[in-house]
């Protein structure tokens, strides 16, 4: 199905709501609906359907959500100075702006934004970031998980472990890897903001491969013929020689301009 996400965005009640042309059928909705209905797609593709864990529908909303705020208000994250790939920069951050509230935001949005990056824009510069770092080159999902168990642990502070972001906190957390491999799986297979690899280069990708560990092998079993052979001359027994014969096969499998003719 193609989709078209259109630039027209409605007010309804001060809020912006963008919404998108699905050009199969005509029909006009809001890009929530969207990511939320890609996102259960790629859930699916990977066997990780909601209802594996207690609050995977949360997540479902939350995620959906989290992807529906780029079109909304992107340009914003240019202005948050505290988001930086080192745990140094954003305590430090934190030390100079104390409090639950402050804590649990920063917290929070290193978090998103780190699973949005590894998600989806995996190898992007974000130049707003806290001095412009390169947050490609620490693509480690640990800190996105402890991110998520700070913010969670801040809002029970702020607002009692009843509220559903923490449960949702919680749960991103636990399964900050699986839900990655979603983001991405969506990235790719529906959202179209990474290459896939054609059939035919992954025709001759694969084919590389496996000539480079064809010849690798080659290179290591010629080398044991050789000393093979050495042994042999030395010690002409029949051991070495059924040896050799066998690896004489082996070689022609791999090498078929390889000939081995003393014994004939």
């Amino acid at each position: 199905m193609y989709v078209a996400i259109s630039g027209v965005i409605l007010m309804e009640k001060r809020k912006l709501i963008p919404f998108y042309l699905d050009m199969s059928n005509g029909t006009i909705n809001e890009t929530n609906f969207f990511f939320l209905e890609h996102l259960l797609k790629a859930r699916a593709d990977l066997n990780f359907e909601t209802g594996h864990h207690d609050y995977d529908q949360e997540v479902n909303v939350y995620l959906a959500g989290l992807m529906n705020s780029l079109i909304v208000c992107g340009p914003i994250i240019n202005q948050k100075p505290y988001i930086s790939a080192f745990d140094a920069d954003v305590r430090s951050w934190l030390e100079s702006h104390p409090g639950a509230r402050n804590t649990y935001i920063v917290y929070r949005d290193n978090a998103d934004f780190r699973l949005l990056l590894l998600g989806l824009f995996e190898g992007c510069e974000h130049k707003g970031a806290y001095q412009h770092i390169v947050l490609a080159d620490d693509a480690d999902h640990g800190r996105a998980a402890i991110y998520y168990e700070l913010a969670a642990s801040a809002l029970m502070h702020l607002q009692g472990s009843n509220n559903a972001l923490v449960n949702i906190y919680h749960t991103l957390s636990d399964t900050i890897t699986e839900t990655i491999q979603i983001l991405k799986r969506a990235a790719v297979t529906y959202f179209n903001l990474l290459e896939r690899i054609s059939e035919g280069s992954l025709y001759h990708l694969e084919k590389e491969i496996n000539d480079a560990q064809n010849n690798t092998a080659y290179t290591e079993m010629l080398d044991n013929f050789l000393k093979l052979y050495s042994l042999y001359k030395e010690n002409p027994t029949e051991e070495y020689h059924k040896s050799l014969l066998e690896l004489s096969e082996k070689l022609k499998v791999i090498n078929k301009a390889f000939r081995f003719d003393e014994f004939d």
